[in-house]
């Protein structure tokens, strides 16, 4: 009897060892986009690994900067991304493009309070979604990040948790995460450049720190993101895009061309 149960507990404890071994990385990874991150992770983000992306002060309450931050690495990806929330997607169609993402390929899920965790795993074990994008308004235990650590190893989903910390809260929990990140501002350089008589400030700059690195270094890192403002095509008529509308004898103003004609 005493030999079975020692039996037993060995193998309880090797399949514990197993569970928390770290995954292996696979060789595909998610460029940021940022040259100087990218170098230091080895040509950017680990794919198939789950990654918690915190802001930083009073971005904290909106996570605008570290959606667009994840918004930005998944611009240089394709398939469909999954935006999981407990409430409404606080997210801006306007700064989704600015980061170069299409729209197109998000996919918006809301959940019941106390339900995210789970929706997560069940993503996270798809294999024709690209990436889960799940924000966190409550952190997840050690227990149930393993969790969604182990799915997304399974299937090769990328996993970003946007993780909002509690006012009262100075740093986050322990989680099984690749990698830990904090996004916040930075202040933009003046511009002396322009003809205004006083200086302006130049484009907005973040303030980016990889506060864990499973396996690897650590850092930090003052970036400049890139906008993509897109342009828009509207149709207009022939004689009014070649620009040889005669003037009107009458001086009436021309009718409108086309689906605006009354």
């Amino acid at each position: 009897m005493h030999q079975d149960k020692t039996d037993t507990l060995a193998l309880l404890r090797e399949k514990i060892r197993r569970m928390e071994a770290a995954q292996p990385l696979s060789a595909d990874r998610l460029p940021t986009g940022f040259t100087a991150i990218d170098a230091h992770l080895g040509g950017g983000l680990a794919r198939g690994c789950v990654h918690d992306v915190f802001s930083a002060g009073r971005d904290n309450l909106s996570a605008s900067r570290s959606a667009a931050f994840v918004a930005h690495v998944l611009a240089r990806t394709t398939g469909p991304v999954i935006w999981a929330s407990e409430d409404y997607p606080d997210l801006s169609a306007p700064g989704i493009r600015q980061s170069g993402f299409n729209p197109g390929r998000l996919l918006c899920v809301t959940t019941r309070k106390g339900s995210l965790e789970a929706l997560c795993e069940d993503v996270l074990n798809e294999r024709g979604v690209c990436a889960l994008v799940a924000d966190i308004r409550t952190p997840l235990s050690l227990t149930q990040s393993r969790r969604l650590v182990l799915a997304a190893g399974r299937s090769h989903v990328s996993g970003f948790l946007l993780c909002r910390l509690p006012t009262q809260a100075s740093e986050p929990p322990a989680s099984a995460s690749m990698t830990r990140w904090r996004i916040g501002g930075s202040p933009s350089t003046l511009r002396t450049d322009l003809s205004s008589l006083s200086p302006v400030a130049g484009a907005e700059r973040w303030s980016v720190e990889l506060l864990r690195h499973r396996g690897g270094p650590t850092g930090t890192w003052i970036i400049t993101p890139t906008r993509h403002d897109p342009t828009y095509s509207l149709p207009v008529a022939p004689v009014l895009a070649d620009r040889t509308t005669p003037e009107a004898a009458d001086n009436r103003p021309p009718e409108r061309a086309g689906a605006l004609r009354a």
